[in-house]
Formats: structure tokens, C-alpha cells, sequence
């Protein structure tokens, strides 16, 4: 099954952003909002609007600034100070008192603004026949906060206040908004005003309103420390299809008690837009298209997904954009964790697994290599934040273990409790919840880009009375950064003969270490994280022939073939997204490919012969620069492990320097890798001589040898492994050879202890 998370991205799942260098608000900090919407026209989508704002001067200031886009502020007054002038300038309000206000000192200002409401394709205020609603980020926009398209604020992340919302419709349409509904009152003139109130402290990005003809489904939710009320407005044509979209929401909701903590917020309540998801405080935006009376996995993932939102961005917040996986990355693994409470775990991992190699092959690939904790504004919504961000707390959770996890989380969620975190704040809170220093995880997960990798250079084991000893020679290196961390934890699997398996997790520091472990039975082969538990670089997959067959594995670039399968055969191929070390000297004019090897694990039951086709691609990113001329030649070397040199092996080769097929027949267990040379490799340690020409090379059919001078007696070809393959009479100045039914690939002419390289295509 595949899933694609990128679907969130594009009905726009998000949260807003908010760049580093913006000052406004930074000698504030803003305790309340109260914001009075008073008239909406719906014709002219405009608005005429006060808001008090009640904040607390950090230091002494004549002024203060605030943002506010495409409105205009008609008046600026305040009953605790005597306001000088405002101006604005763009999406900046500025107030002038008339005296300093002094450090410490709370005041509050209301300031009257209307005009015609800004929106963009995603964020903003939509107006949409008689159905209003806002969507508080906006992709297009940059810092992509929209909180200031409505009424005038601090547009951050961190600055965080409570908010009263008065808002005036007509009196026969239904509002949904932020918080609680504390009352409704008839103006008698054919309107209505809703007052809405958020008693918690949340970011600007987070208070939204929405009226039309909604109509109201309830139910009531038995939280872990109140009833908690479940609200979805929907609109009259789809009130009949909310109670099959929603049949798991309560069941949703006490898993992430269980796991994070009592529900932070007032209520669970969502609202149906026409534009797609945002996760709102207790109005959280939902695609119309979702609410269709079903409860799919695309469905439940989305309401899943915002509701998480109510512990990772809406209680805790990230400090900055460039730090999103914080909120977008926690909550898109959220949409996958409870899988494992409502349908098991084996949907997650296969969600999971899908995932992590979807960032291996996608991620870096359309957005670069860039740290967890630095994301671009532009990326702001991208695969890094969402499912980067995801398959590292994946990866998190099996680090410290699931229990560890639970509870670490819940103690950073309750000590930045409606506040702002950064990645270092999460780091730090883990280390004190679980006394684990966590500097080396968040160093190769979060501070450095790219992913770690590990593999097994070698194993041997020995009998140590009824048990054995393995000792385990473990290697890490980093895909897309020049790192190697210390505190690793990374499980293995140890397998004998008959595929029992037993899986250890080990603990090592540095780039290469030792580690010993006794088992009941002697391993014949260690798999490498067989159930994706960490999101290294490496694509593995574990297949089992007991008949003839094919099995492709696209993300690993190989398929196997598998003829004459007598009794079964256990395969597993593990595809390290990392340069292959070697363990000697690297031949003159070959070069092994600096992004990819792999390793390949064969347990037979019985005989078998299983071919295997390594997938080529120059095109592609892990291929590219593995050749460095036409005239190149691809080859495949193998070895049967880390701790042994590379050799050629005999293969077909189906295509060119751009793309191909390298066919290996018989593959064995050990280590595989794709290799460029030119004329000046040998895998035999030929000699060249000037005065041996071969034409044409490239040859299909026939190939022609000359000689100046001393004249051979006997021609010897070898293939590539170094075997002879055919013996050749040579009395003449010029012979032609005819290599029409040899395999493709390399090959090489030994004549009196001279050597000479030609390609059979």
C-alpha cells in the first residue's frame, strides 16, 4: 500500500512561519486580544473591525509597531496612554505615544480599521457565496503568517495571548470560531453577535473565525480530566455523511491523551472550508471533499493529523519557520502512530516504511540537503518539515523506546506548555526527562542534514560451550554531511540456517566499533534494522522465493529472478544510499560509485539459481557522477563483506553510459557495487602496449587486431573475473575475432604478456 503524504501540502495542511529577522513586537509582549468584527460585506469582501490589543512594555518605548495587511486603521485610542499619531507603511502599523511608557508598565490600545480583506490562492479571507471564512498562513505569502489580514497584531510564533472574539452576521447564519461560545445576542437590526473566547495563551497563526448556513453535529468526548465536546459545522448538504467521517475520532483522541497528555484545548471542533485543512484552536479547518461519509484511511489520517495539532504547534509551538518539523513533522507521524492503537502496527510500519523511502529517494533530491532545524521559508511546507520531520521522531521513538518516548514527550509538551520550543529546547527536555544525553541523536537527526548510516563490515563467531560468541564489526557513516556521531543505537537481527532470528539493538561511538554478543545458536547472516525502526539511509527488503518467480524492488534499484527454486529461499536486500569504502587499494582508472552499494543476504533450502539485475541511471542524482567520460565502461564489483577488497565480477550489461541493466547470475550473499573504468584499469593487472590496436572498441560482432613489431604466437581472452575464454593462434600482422556471441561487458587480450582492454556491447 502507498500513501502520499505530500497530498497534505498540496489541500494545504500547514502552519505558518515567520522569518528570524522580523523585529515587530519585540519590545511587547502582548497579554489579549479582544476583536470586534462588526460588519461584514459580503459584496464588496470587506470588513469594518476594532480590536484592543493589551500587552506589557518589555522596555522603556515611545512607540510600538504592529502588522496589519491590506486594512486601513481609521483611529488609534487608549485610556492608560495618550496616543501622539500612527502611520502605516505597508503591513506595518505604527503608534506613537505622546510619553515614554516605562519598562513593565500594561496598557491597552483600540484601534478602528475596515476595508477590503486580502486572500491568496490558500491563506486569508475567503469569501465564498454567503460562507466567510479565514485560513491564518499563506503559502504564497512570506512570512506566510495571516493573522494580520484581520485584525492588527504580532505576527510570530512566540508571542503568544488570549483572545475574545466578537463577531456580527446575520442573524439566520452560524458561526464557528476559536474557543468557546459564551453567548449570542439579537441586535434586533437582523443580525446577531457571537462572542467566541480562548482562555489559553496561542499564536496569532491559530485564532480564526468562519459563518455561513452551517449546521451543528455534536457529540461529547470523556477525556482523561473533563467531557470534552466534539463539534463539526458542516454545511446542511453534508450533515448526514459527519457521523461516518468521524467514527474514530473519539477513539483518535483518547490514544493521544494516552500517549501526550490530557487534550489542551477547549473542545475538538472542526469546520468545513472549501480549500483544505489547517488546524485552527478548536476550529480546525476540513477539505468539504473529506466529509463524505467515510471513514478511509485519506480521511481519518487528515482529522487525525490537525487533532495532533492540538499538542504539537497549537500547546507547544515552534519557535521559528524554519523550525516546523517541530509541529508539521510530530504531527504527521502523529497520523501514522495511532494506526497502531485502532488497525495494528504492522499498517504503521507499512506507512512508515514508505515514507522513509520516500525521503531517501525524494526529499534531498527536491529540496536539497538541508538541516532539520534550518529550514528554508520557501520549504516551509515541504517534504523536509512534514515527512523528514516524521521519520526522525519515528526514529526517536525507537531510540529511547516506546514507553520512554511517551513519557519524555509528555514532559516537553507540559514544560513549554503554551509556549514557544526550539529543536534545542526538545533536546534538552528529552535529555532531563530520560537523563540520556540526546546531543549525538538531534546531531545526526535534526543539526546536520542528510541521515546517518550503518552496516555490518563483518562478523565471525566461535563456540563458547552450548552458545556462541559473534563479535560484530559495525560501520557508520552520513548520507549528505560530513559526520560521525558518537551514543549510536541501532538494532540488528542475527539469522541462522534455518531463519530463526533473534534481534539485538546495539550501542557503539565512532565510525567503526566492535561489539560482541552470545547467542544460543550460530548466525549465518546479520540483517541490518529489519523492521525500519531508524531512518538511515538504506532501502531493505526481505523476500522469500519458494517458486520460480520475479521480485522487483524499485526503491532499491534491483530485481531478482529466481529459476529452478527446489525447496525455498530466503532473500533480503539492503540498499546503503552511501558511497561503498573500500577495504584495499582502488585500481588506476576505477571508480567505485561514491553514492551507492549493496548488500545482498541468501538463505537457501535446498538449490536454487536467482539472478539478479542492477538498475543503472546517469540521469538520476545517485548515478550521476559515477561516470566521468563516454568512454567509460560500467562494471559491478563484489566482495563478501566490508573487511574484504573489491573484485569484478562476470555480468551482461543491457544499455549505455546513460542507462542500464547489469545482469549478475547467481548472486551470493555479500556486498554489491556499481564501478566506471576506462582504459586504464585491468582487473587482471595487464600492461598496455602502444604497439596492440583493437578496432572498432566498442565492438557487437567482430573486433580486429593489429600488431607493429614483435609478432604473438597465442592470443589469450579473459573476462572481466580473470577466466579464460578462448585461446587464439596469432601468425599474422592483423587478425579479426569474432565476438558475436560473447556476453557483454568487459574483457581483455593477453598476447606475450601484454594486455589490452576491449567492451563487448
Amino acid at each position: 500500500m502507498k500513501y502520499v503524504i505530500t497530498l497534505f501540502l498540496t489541500i494545504g495542511l500547514a502552519l505558518s512561519s515567520f522569518s528570524k529577522s522580523n523585529e515587530i513586537g519585540k519590545d511587547i509582549d502582548v497579554n489579549h486580544y479582544e476583536i470586534h468584527l462588526n460588519e461584514f460585506n459580503i459584496t464588496e469582501k470587506s470588513l469594518d473591525a476594532s480590536t484592543t490589543i493589551t500587552f506589557t512594555a518589555l522596555n522603556a518605548i515611545d512607540f510600538i509597531e504592529l502588522e496589519l495587511k491590506s486594512l486601513k486603521v481609521s483611529s488609534v485610542t487608549s485610556d492608560d496612554i495618550n496616543v501622539k499619531d500612527f502611520s502605516q507603511n505597508d503591513d506595518i502599523l505604527k503608534i506613537n505615544f505622546a510619553s515614554t511608557l516605562s519598562a513593565d508598565s500594561k496598557i491597552s490600545l483600540t484601534i478602528d480599521y475596515n476595508g477590503k480583506t486580502f486572500n491568496e490562492q490558500w491563506g486569508g479571507i475567503h469569501w465564498s457565496n454567503d460562507y466567510v471564512y479565514n485560513l491564518v498562513v499563506g503559502f504564497d505569502s512570506q512570512p506566510h503568517n495571516l493573522g494580520k489580514t484581520w485584525f492588527p497584531c504580532v505576527d510570530n510564533f512566540t508571542d503568544k495571548a488570549s483572545y475574545d472574539l466578537y463577531l456580527t452576521i446575520p442573524e439566520d447564519m452560524t458561526s464557528s470560531c476559536g474557543g468557546l461560545l459564551n453567548a449570542s445576542t439579537n441586535n434586533n437590526d437582523g443580525t446577531k453577535t457571537d462572542h467566541w473566547a480562548v482562555s489559553q495563551e496561542i499564536a496569532t497563526y491559530l485564532i480564526s473565525f468562519a459563518f455561513g448556513d452551517f449546521v451543528l453535529w455534536e457529540e461529547t468526548y470523556q477525556g482523561m480530566e473533563k467531557d470534552i465536546a466534539v463539534n463539526v459545522y458542516a454545511k446542511p448538504n453534508q450533515i448526514e455523511k459527519v457521523e461516518g467521517t468521524f467514527v474514530n475520532v473519539k477513539e483518535i483522541a483518547a490514544f493521544y491523551e494516552e500517549k501526550f497528555g490530557a487534550y489542551p484545548l477547549n473542545r475538538i471542533g472542526y469546520v468545513s472550508t472549501n480549500l483544505g485543512c489547517m488546524e485552527h484552536v478548536d476550529n480546525i479547518a476540513l477539505a468539504s471533499s473529506l466529509i463524505n461519509g467515510k471513514a478511509t484511511f485519506d480521511n481519518e489520517n487528515f482529522i487525525a493529523h490537525e487533532m495532533s495539532h492540538a499538542w504539537f504547534g497549537n500547546k507547544v509551538t515552534c519557535a521559528t519557520a524554519e523550525e516546523m518539523w517541530l509541529n508539521e513533522g510530530f504531527a504527521t507521524f502523529c497520523n501514522y502512530y495511532y494506526l497502531t492503537e485502532l488497525y495494528g502496527e504492522e499498517l504503521y510500519q507499512e506507512y512508515m516504511n514508505d515514507l522513509i523511502n520516500n525521503i531517501i529517494l525524494s526529499c534531498h533530491a527536491k529540496e536539497g540537503w538541508i538541516p532539520l532545524n534550518d529550514i528554508p521559508l520557501d520549504i516551509t511546507y515541504g517534504m523536509t518539515a512534514y515527512d523528514k520531520g516524521a521519520v526522525v521522531v519515528h526514529s526517536l521513538m525507537n531510540y529511547l523506546g516506546r514507553e520512554t518516548f511517551d513519557a519524555a514527550i509528555r514532559h516537553y509538551l507540559d514544560k513549554f506548555a503554551y509556549k514557544a520550543a526550539s529543536s534545542e529546547d526538545l533536546r534538552d527536555a528529552l535529555t532531563e526527562a530520560t537523563g540520556i544525553d540526546m546531543s549525538d541523536f538531534f546531531n545526526a537527526y535534526v543539526f546536520n542534514p542528510g541521515s546517518p548510516a550503518y552496516n555490518v563490515k563483518s562478523f565471525s563467531s566461535k563456540a563458547n560451550g552450548d552458545k556462541y560468541d559473534v563479535e560484530i564489526t559495525m560501520n557508520q557513516q552520513h548520507r549528505g554531511a560530513d559526520y560521525i556521531g558518537d551514543n549510536v543505537r541501532y538494532e540488528i537481527t542475527f539469522v541462522d540456517n534455518d531463519w530463526n532470528m533473534q534481534s539485538e539493538m546495539l550501542e557503539w561511538d565512532g565510525e567503526t566499533a566492535t561489539i560482541t554478543k552470545t547467542l544460543d545458536f550460530e548466525p549465518v547472516a546479520i540483517f541490518c534494522d529489519i523492521d525500519n525502526k531508524f531512518a538511515d539511509a538504506c532501502h531493505s527488503y526481505t523476500h522469500v522465493f519458494n517458486k520460480n518467480g520475479n521480485k522487483e524492488f524499485k526503491d532499491a534499484r534491483i530485481k531478482l529472478i529466481a529459476q529452478e527454486i527446489g525447496d525455498s529461499t530466503l532473500m533480503r536486500v539492503e540498499h546503503h544510499w552511501v558511497g561503498a569504502k573500500s577495504a584495499g587499494y582502488v585500481p588506476t582508472g576505477l571508480r567505485l560509485s561514491p553514492n551507492r552499494y549493496w548488500t545482498i543476504h541468501r538463505l537457501d533450502k535446498g538449490e536454487a539459481a536467482i539472478n539478479a539485475e542492477f538498475q543503472y541511471q546517469k540521469n538520476e542524482t545517485y548515478d550521476n557522477d559515477l561516470t566521468t567520460s563516454a568512454n567509460d565502461s560500467i562494471i559491478i564489483l563484489y566482495r563478501k563483506d566490508g573487511s574484504q577488497q573489491w573484485q569484478p565480477v562476470d555480468f551482461t550489461f543491457k544499455g549505455s553510459n546513460n542507462a542500464g541493466i547489469i545482469t549478475v547470475e547467481n548472486i551470493q550473499s555479500g556486498d554489491y557495487v556499481l564501478g566506471a573504468c576506462n582504459e586504464d584499469y585491468t582487473g587482471i593487472n595487464e600492461k598496455h602496449d602502444s604497439n596492440i590496436e583493437i578496432y572498432p572498441n566498442p565492438a557487437k560482432d567482430v573486433i580486429k587486431l593489429s600488431a607493429v613489431g614483435n609478432q604473438p604466437s597465442t592470443l589469450k581472452i579473459y573476462n572481466v573475473s580473470g577466466a579464460i575464454i578462448d585461446e587464439i593462434d596469432f601468425n599474422s600482422n592483423e587478425i579479426e575475432i569474432n565476438v558475436s556471441e560473447y556476453k557483454s561487458g568487459i574483457y581483455y587480450i593477453e598476447a606475450n604478456g601484454k594486455t589490452i582492454r576491449f567492451i563487448k556491447e
